[in-house]
């Protein structure tokens, strides 16, 4: 079967199995949807004819480029052949394979003609027998290392090794992706953001047979151009080993090159003696995070460490830096956009720590009074019966999380100050300090610094609180960890409602990858949610997505803000299928979406969509508001 590759750089490794007949455009009902504005609605055909394929442009606007020159009839496609439309680009079956993951892509070459001449080549797992005594002092020296320095450390104290000690210029790291091992992810690339090239053939000898190779040619450069693909190879010998995973059944590879001098025989076998040494800490990285994952959605774990479920590497070594510095009493701040969920890292912090019997005490400072905070967090003593504990003292021997710690007032400031320095706090009409032994954490979305300089906030608070930094990344620069989450958040939703779920579209898992997120992990969720219930036996298609999402790729390539026309857009949307899936009852409807009927009626007068129109018309038969013929994006909007 015949594809299309996306060979655009924001689309790398999006692929197209080609079946008798595919429709090109940005229309929902296409079989392969276009994100671009440029695009018609139905701008391209490519038909199956005997055994050939053949490419035919719709009438479209803006016209189809085929090799950079324009079809006017229905062209032949050959391998390589380059089709533009608009911005994108597709090449016809380039035999290429995109290994993608938290390292650039790296692209695996198909019928590359080398000669194999002058390639070494020994079982992986022999070649620790035939290193040297000093390689062999060496390795034994980085083994204490890595087993002494942070988990966040491992990989970068790796490559420095390689680089100082083996004089390797280029390093990628590919690893198996899921626990059958039948695809790889691009793990590692030093120098950073360099691509690995490599051919097919050693790929597969080292992945699916463990063969160390020294391989006599590095693959430089790629391109697709007039129909012919130009791959661009010097000779120049690279040395690649196996990475053993204990739950995969192929192995990953370790790729190292040397531009100053020519690898050598002993060289292979030190560097696969490394490839094995190295195996065991990335296994414990990467699949032992997903293995506790698993374990813990089995056992219906409530460790608020497994809500989190991510694979990006950036928050994994938010957390393994988290675990680490849990350990002693030092308090701890952590920073992130609005919706990243840094409730979770307080409380995995807190789990982690000396603290984690006691109790762990969230408090939002931005939903408390001013007047009431000092109370609320200290305690209040009348004399009296009416003697409130503070939130202070609940945490004794535990942890206290200040949310929005931007908010607090400036006499709660003073008296936080002491709590941490002095480990004493005085409740509100009381002459006699209480002792308190508590953890405290702190977040901010704010810039802290700013209302430190502007005298809002104490300096000597900030400095106390800011001593230890967490800073969580955005959603949108985890865009390989979003497959995995939407699919997560979705599942559970679909669960809780009592539905099943199959699984998310490619097409619309591609617009979900290239919206925004500003409310991060928080929007997804809630998505999710509204997503699970409108989801079509289970399936999340295109159809499902709101406009805002739908337009998502187009608008991230653009740089362009969503107006008030998509949101009203998206709202329409939800109170159609809404109505729809329960027959134009407004009760039900409303409470589904989560608004009381008032509130529902109020946005379907404002939107001009009539529950009356749906009272007894089936869901499953419904893909557009009332007075619509199409909710697919239209060419000028």
């Amino acid at each position: 079967m015949a594809e299309l590759v996306a060979f655009r750089e924001d689309r790398l490794g999006f692929r197209f199995a080609l079946h008798d007949k595919a429709v090109l455009g940005r229309s929902s009902d296409c079989d392969l949807i276009l994100f671009d504005r440029s695009a018609s609605r139905r701008h391209a055909e490519i038909s199956k004819i005997g055994e050939s394929y053949f490419i035919a442009d719709l009438e479209s606007t803006n016209g189809t480029l085929l090799n950079d020159l324009p079809v006017t009839l229905q062209t032949k496609l050959k391998p390589f052949d380059c089709v533009k439309i608009g911005q994108e680009i597709f090449i016809f079956d380039p035999l290429l394979d995109v290994v993608t993951g938290p390292a650039p892509a790296a692209l695996v070459l198909n019928s590359v003609t080398e000669s194999q001449q002058n390639t070494i080549s020994r079982p992986g797992s022999d070649c620790a027998a035939n290193i040297t005594a000093d390689q062999a002092a060496l390795i034994s020296a980085l083994n204490h290392v890595l087993c002494t320095v942070p988990e966040q450390d491992v990989v970068p104290t790796f490559v420095n090794f390689l680089s100082e000690q083996a004089g390797a210029t280029s390093v990628s790291i590919l690893w198996p992706g899921s626990s059958t091992g039948l695809r790889q992810i691009s793990y590692v690339s030093h120098p950073e953001g360099k691509r690995l090239l490599i051919s097919q053939v050693p790929y597969r000898r080292v992945t699916e047979l463990g063969e160390a190779l020294l391989w006599p040619r590095i693959v430089t450069g790629l391109d697709f151009n007039a129909g012919t693909r130009h791959v661009l190879q010097v000779d120049q010998p690279c040395v690649m080993a196996p990475l053993y995973c204990r739950s995969a059944s192929n192995m990953g590879l370790l790729y190292v090159e040397n531009q100053n001098r020519d690898a050598d025989e002993q060289d292979l076998s030190f560097l696969a003696a490394l490839g094995q040494l190295m195996s065991p800490f990335l296994d414990n990285i990467i699949a032992g995070a997903d293995r506790e994952n698993a374990r813990q959605i089995q056992e219906g774990s409530t460790d608020p460490a497994a809500d989190i479920a991510s694979r990006d590497l950036k928050v994994r070594i938010v957390y393994s830096t988290a675990s680490h510095v849990a350990q002693n009493h030092e308090p701890i701040f952590i920073t992130g956009e609005p919706g990243t969920d840094k409730t979770s890292l307080a409380r995995h912090i807190h789990l982690q720590s000396a603290q984690k019997n006691g109790r762990f005490i969230k408090v939002t400072l931005s939903d408390l009074q001013p007047a009431q905070m000092d109370r609320i967090l200290f305690g209040q003593e009348s004399g009296a019966d009416d003697n409130q504990a503070g939130l202070m003292s609940l945490a004794d021997n535990g942890s206290i999380f200040l949310r929005h710690i931007e908010y607090l007032s400036m006499t709660a400031q003073r008296s936080v100050l002491m709590a941490l320095e002095e480990g004493l706090i005085y409740p509100i009409g009381s002459r006699h300090a209480r002792n308190v032994a508590v953890r405290f954490i702190s977040s901010s979305s704010a810039n802290l610094l700013e209302r430190v300089e502007n005298g809002l906030f104490r300096e000597d608070l900030y400095a106390r609180l800011t001593k230890i930094n967490l800073a969580l990344p955005p959603l949108r620069e985890m865009r390989y960890d979003i497959e995995y989450l939407a699919n997560e958040y979705v599942a559970k939703a679909a669960r809780q409602l009592g539905m099943s779920f199959k699984g998310i579209d490619p097409s619309a898992m591609e617009c979900l990858r290239a919206y925004p997120w500003p409310g991060n992990l928080s929007e997804l969720k809630a998505e999710a949610a509204i997503l699970a219930r409108f989801s079509q036996s289970g399936h999340i298609v295109m159809d499902v997505l709101p406009l805002h999402l739908r337009l998502a790729p187009e608008v991230f390539k653009h740089g362009e803000v969503s107006d008030d026309s998509l949101l009203a857009e998206a709202e329409t949307v939800y109170l159609s299928k809404a109505l729809s899936c329960h027959q134009g009852d407004v009760e039900t409807a409303s409470a589904v979406l989560e608004l009381s009927p008032e509130e529902f009626i109020i946005k379907c007068r404002a939107y001009g969509v009539d529950p009356m129109d749906y009272q007894g018309e089936p869901f499953s038969a419904v893909q557009r508001g009332p007075g619509q013929t199409n909710l697919p994006v239209e060419d000028d909007l």
